[in-house]
């Protein structure tokens, strides 16, 4: 990943509608096509200022007949403008005035990767790719109806026309895709034309330059590069949802398919919900960033943007309890000082992300004296994970059974039958295991790499500190003031150690890790109970890579006759589709950066399950697939050859 090119603004003329309106709705019918259309995706190679997506929104919602319509706008932009600069140049089009503030209101970071905005209310999805369309071509998994090509407002954004750009387009069409661009050239020409592309001219709008415009006209066959991280393409009928674990990654998962209209059962083992790690006091909000801007600092960029999503609204209605007044990450070892100083540099990281700050500066945001420069996010803070967990299951749609341990499950016909310890018998379409509290029975039915990592939360009385910190502040842990005047520090990474109880050496510990950073923000003491006032030990369900495990479970015959046992060398278009147990999703392993995941995982699940577009690219799914594990050492040549399944 590198910085983004310098752009120039174009003048955008009062035409501008005008000629959208003739490029791409007139040339492609979109008026009469959404008026028959429940769903439609747009893709654009470019997104400029935002035009073509404002006034084709407009044009949908004029359609919509009611509100399960959903248009998917797909745009990929190597030059992005930053809000400000969009605000300039939505400025002369009033009639898209009120889009624009619905737009502006949700603009991402200019970040590299995928961001994706859900207009809720208008049922109208955007995903923005910044960076070079030849990357995000190929990371698209859902087919698209109306290709644009050219943008308003950025003249050096077009792609270089290469084969690859062009039989991404012909992979992701089907038989009534249709285009239209800006501009004639004889290499696009040509290149739609090889790829299956009928492509006709007309004379552009007030004598410009031609257009071009046309349909496909020949579907090649296309198979999948990653056959064995293919999307499930189950349907369901009955709307009924069990979900197992009442912490943050089932209270989420059930509130997304409760909001669908699903009817969903929690069973939860303890006598209350929030027991577990999701427990705490209060959890840290922040992204991770990383040098090189690698996988997984996309994949919680992705998180980040979503957790904020969802949490934002619940804030200003003080639904939840915390606060996104910003948090400070230390660079509080050499490491993360260095890697954070090299995203600055490769990555360069937007100012409302984050900003450096000094250590004079740090200790003015966090009302203390800090010892170490670090990371500013604007946008991070805390929230109670409880208060998370409660708002989601006052949902109408949701029943809670605590103290309710599941013993078995099983697929009985269309139905997924659950077994508790209280010799209940419960049954549901759709079965989602999001907890790592199953006995290891059933844990080896799901087959999971999934490792509890104890860590410990010191609560600190309030004449413990010299005084209350402005902002979160994370360091080689993290440290934050409550409103009602507790202090926490933490947490211990205590593997392999699986005493559920609290531990005095764990508590200085974590009062030791506080002091490193805030020399003088807890008071001397003797004795660790002078002002320890409690604390809260919890399980963190950790994986082999760092990611959490999120989607369907694919069925362990099939696994093994298909891939495994199979040489890993041949062509990907010579093995079948992964097949997965009908109804049975997973979200696990979120280990210590829950909050920046569960909120994700709930939408990748609900997306499966409704059939739609995920809201994040192929690369990010697969790097949190169940069966990644197994399927990367076969390809590596790890397992073969390994007997299969008579």
């Amino acid at each position: 990943m590198t910085l983004f090119k310098p752009k120039n603004i174009c003048c955008l003329s009062q035409d501008t509608i005008a000629e959208i309106d003739y490029v791409f709705i007139e040339h492609n019918q979109l008026t009469s096509r959404f008026k028959k259309a429940s769903s439609f995706c747009v893709a654009e190679t470019g997104f400029g200022a935002g035009l073509s997506f404002l006034r084709i929104m407009q044009v949908w919602l004029k359609q919509a007949k009611n509100k399960n319509e959903t248009l998917h706008f797909v745009a990929f932009e190597n030059t992005p403008f930053s809000k400000s600069e969009l605000q300039k140049l939505h400025h002369p089009f009033s009639e898209l005035r009120n889009l624009s503030k619905l737009l502006l209101s949700s603009y991402p970071y200019i970040l590299p990767g995928w961001h994706s905005i859900d207009f809720v209310k208008h049922q109208v999805k955007l995903t923005l790719w910044f960076g070079d369309v030849l990357q995000g071509l190929p990371e698209m998994d859902v087919k698209v109806d109306v290709w644009l090509f050219g943008s308003f407002g950025s003249p050096n954004n077009e792609p270089s026309w290469k084969p690859s750009v062009y039989s991404q387009m012909a992979r992701l069409s089907h038989k009534q895709t249709s285009f239209s661009g800006l501009e004639v050239s004889a290499e696009l020409c040509r290149g739609l034309q090889k790829y299956g592309f009928k492509v006709q001219n007309n004379a552009g709008f007030k004598n410009k330059q031609e257009i071009c415009f046309g349909k496909i006209s020949q579907l090649y066959p296309n198979s999948s590069k990653t056959p064995w991280f293919s999307l499930p393409r189950h349907k369901f009928k009955t709307k009924t949802a069990i979900v197992v674990g009442a912490g943050l990654a089932g209270a989420t998962a059930a509130y997304k398919l409760a909001c669908k209209g699903w009817q969903v059962t929690i069973l939860e083992k303890n006598t209350k919900v929030a027991q577990e790690a999701s427990g705490n006091l209060a959890g840290a909000i922040h992204p991770l960033v990383t040098a090189d801007w690698n996988l997984r600092s996309q994949w919680y960029l992705k998180g980040f943007e979503t957790t904020l999503k969802w949490l934002k609204p619940w804030f200003k209605t003080q639904s939840i309890i915390g606060n996104l007044n910003g948090l400070i990450h230390l660079a509080a070892t050499e490491t993360t000082h260095k890697r954070m100083l090299e995203s600055m540099r490769r990555v360069g990281l937007p100012n409302d992300f984050a900003q450096w700050k000094t250590s004079e500066q740090n200790s003015t945001l966090a009302g203390c004296s800090v010892n170490y420069p670090g990371l500013f996010f604007p946008n991070g803070g805390w929230v109670q994970p409880a208060s998370i967990i409660h708002k989601c299951l006052s949902h109408p749609n949701i029943e809670c059974l605590t103290q309710t341990k599941v013993v078995e499950f099983s697929k009985q016909e269309n139905f997924w039958v659950v077994q508790t310890q209280q010799k209940h018998i419960i049954k549901a379409e759709i079965l989602i295991i999001a907890t790592a509290g199953l006995d290891s029975k059933l844990n080896q039915k799901l087959d999971l790499p999934i490792r509890p990592v104890k860590g410990q939360v010191t609560h600190l009385k309030k004449q413990a500190v010299s005084t209350d910190l402005n902002v979160v502040i994370t360091h080689k842990g993290y440290s934050l003031s409550l409103d009602e005047g507790t202090h926490i520090t933490g947490a211990t990474f205590e593997a392999p150690c699986l005493e559920n109880k609290l531990s005095s050496l764990a508590d200085i510990e974590n009062i030791n890790m506080a002091k490193e950073s805030m020399p003088s923000w807890t008071v001397p003491f003797k004795d660790p109970k002078e002002i320890v006032q409690g604390g809260k030990t919890g399980f963190r369900p950790t994986t082999p890579d760092h990611l959490p495990i999120i989607g369907p479970i694919a069925q362990t015959d099939f696994l093994l006759k298909h891939y495994l046992s199979q040489s890993h060398s041949h062509a990907a278009y010579r093995y079948p589709e992964q097949q997965y147990h009908q109804g049975l999703y997973v979200s696990n392993g979120h280990g210590a950066r829950g909050l920046m995941s569960v909120f994700m995982a709930a939408e990748i699940i609900s997306d499966m399950i409704h059939q739609q577009p995920l809201n994040l690219p192929s690369s990010l799914y697969q790097a949190s697939h169940p069966a990644r594990f197994k399927i990367r050492d076969w390809r590596k040549g790890r397992l073969f050859p390994v007997k299969a399944v008579n």
